[in-house]
């Protein structure tokens, strides 16, 4: 099932141009393939005009909670917030804006009642942009 960006936005508590995500192109239990559209100028996260790679990990948080969101659509969804990060590689000091799109992949390590862990990777054409994990902590008793 591929989503569009209501669909994404439907399954995330950001709002506005922070929902950063544009499509979900794929997802199965384990993994889940986004896309979104080159950062301009404009990015709610650029400075001065540009979008640092550390803006990375929040595309792959996002992935990460829409396919948490699609995993439990039917037990309802559970609030979570970025709990650590770890080898993370960012590749150069910005986002290649001029690459085109980025895909954003996230692969489901572990999960259980407290949380969640991911491998991610965010991509810019062909070029890498970030790669690293992610650990989300569910809050108890928190809706989204």
């Amino acid at each position: 099932m591929k989503l569009d960006r209501a669909g994404i936005a439907s399954r995330l508590p950001h709002a506005g141009t922070m929902c950063l995500l544009d499509s979900v192109q794929r997802w199965d239990a384990e993994h889940i393939v986004c896309s979104a559209e080159a950062p301009t100028p404009a990015h709610p996260l650029a400075r001065d005009g540009v979008v640092p790679t550390i803006v990375a990990v929040e595309y792959a948080a996002q992935a990460s909670a829409v396919h948490g969101a699609l995993l439990e659509a039917e037990a309802g969804v559970r609030a979570g917030l970025l709990a650590r990060l770890s080898e993370v590689d960012l590749h150069g000091a910005e986002v290649p804006s001029a690459l085109g799109p980025l895909a954003v992949t996230a692969t489901l390590i572990g999960r259980h009642a407290a949380g969640c862990l991911y491998a991610f990777r965010v991509e810019c054409g062909a070029q890498a942009v970030a790669s690293g994990r992610l650990t989300v902590a569910f809050v108890p008793g928190a809706v989204p």
